[in-house]
């Protein structure tokens, strides 16, 4: 698919080249456009336009249940990907002794809800990297009767390895074992099919790669997770009989409505649904094709350079980010930015994450400009 038709969509693009998808991706005039109907009715128009929001809700959940190839009543809005992930953590009934799998290469966002529970008794043990990539045999050997959970990200944020999710699916199922993803880093560059890898609890952000508004995300609940899992807030809205205002019967909502206790965030949703509808028209699989194209330019453009890059030798565990070190990485990233060529310095390494609309023009003036840095400092 050619691309560059939905560039116009996204006036921050003017005179600039954006590599920062991976911290947080400009707004389409889309996105603009289905925020500004929710303002604009809440200014100029019915104010109370409840049923008109709550299908614009469901037709944001189906979008959402389409771009992972789930059902939507698995589905559960957020805030963000933490949020999703102390849903987890605390509707879960613990025992003294479980263990919990994590790997040493995590943001923090799918660690310190699980160290949450270190002080109910609950162990939590770090896989570590080998040179930057996850075996899914050191997951296999670390799981032991008392595991009762592996939470792994989809893309790892610091240097892009995609992990593999259908190995690691496979040997939770092996095991008995609860599987859960931190998503964001991967949704809308890389396709991701939850049940062509059984996975049973998925958190996302909305602001990345989805290319949404910040302080909207979701939860995926598998099936047979849903029935474990237990509210740990309750509200009006999580209730079957949410309108029968003095029934007082605290009966849930039998799908992932019963974790949306109360009003929401209805603006960022409406930003949430058009972003998504955006890429499931440009296509998921035609994206990860051209965002992988354009990161072996990248590597080979900035190791010709000099630059080491961090991320895997294979490319099977290519995504959408490509991190570097060099000694003047740091110098580099501020002459880029100065001249309006936007990554991100992550622990000492620059971070290029180029998205759909980015081109093999805007990669060469990437790496001219990188050259050019290095040759005056």
């Amino acid at each position: 698919m050619a691309f560059n038709k939905f560039r116009p969509l996204f006036p921050f693009l003017v005179n600039k080249l954006y590599f920062n998808h991976a911290a947080v991706s400009p707004l389409s005039t889309d996105v603009r456009d289905r925020m500004d109907w929710f303002v604009n009715e809440r200014c100029f128009g019915e104010i109370e336009f409840y049923e008109d929001v709550l299908n614009m809700r469901e037709q944001t959940r189906a979008s959402i249940a389409r771009l992972i190839h789930a059902e939507a009543q698995n589905i559960a809005f957020t805030g963000n990907t933490s949020e999703g992930f102390n849903w987890l953590v605390n509707g879960l009934e613990w025992r003294e002794g479980d263990e919990i799998i994590l790997t040493d290469m995590e943001f923090p966002a799918n660690v310190y809800p699980f160290l949450n529970l270190e002080s109910r008794g609950v162990k939590v043990l770090f896989i570590k990297n080998r040179n930057g990539m996850i075996d899914p045999e050191d997951i296999r050997r670390a799981i032991t009767p008392r595991t009762r959970l592996v939470s792994v990200s989809f893309v790892e944020f610091l240097n892009g390895f995609r992990n593999d999710l259908a190995a690691i699916s496979a040997l939770c199922r092996e095991h008995d074992v609860l599987f859960s993803v931190d998503a964001i880093q991967g949704m809308g560059v890389i396709p991701l099919d939850v049940s062509a890898w059984p996975v049973d609890f998925l958190s996302c952000g909305g602001h990345k790669w989805l290319m949404g508004p910040m302080g909207a995300g979701f939860m995926y609940i598998a099936p047979g997770l849903l029935k474990q899992l237990k509210p740990v807030f309750a509200g009006w809205l999580s209730v079957k009989n949410a309108w029968d205002f003095f029934d007082y019967k605290l009966d849930w909502e039998d799908d992932a409505r019963r974790f949306e206790y109360g009003t929401q965030n209805f603006l960022g949703i409406a930003g949430l649904g058009a972003a998504i509808d955006l890429l499931l028209r440009a296509g998921v699989p035609s994206i990860e094709q051209h965002v992988l194209i354009l990161g072996q330019q990248i590597v080979d453009g900035m190791t010709d350079l000099g630059f080491t890059f961090l991320g895997s030798a294979d490319p099977a565990h290519w995504s959408g980010i490509y991190s570097f070190r060099h000694e003047q990485a740091e110098k580099v990233y501020t002459f880029l930015r100065e001249r309006r060529i936007f990554t991100s310095l992550r622990e000492g390494a620059i971070r290029i994450a180029p998205h759909f609309y980015n081109s093999r023009e805007d990669i060469v003036e990437l790496l001219d400009t990188c050259d050019k840095a290095l040759s005056l400092l």
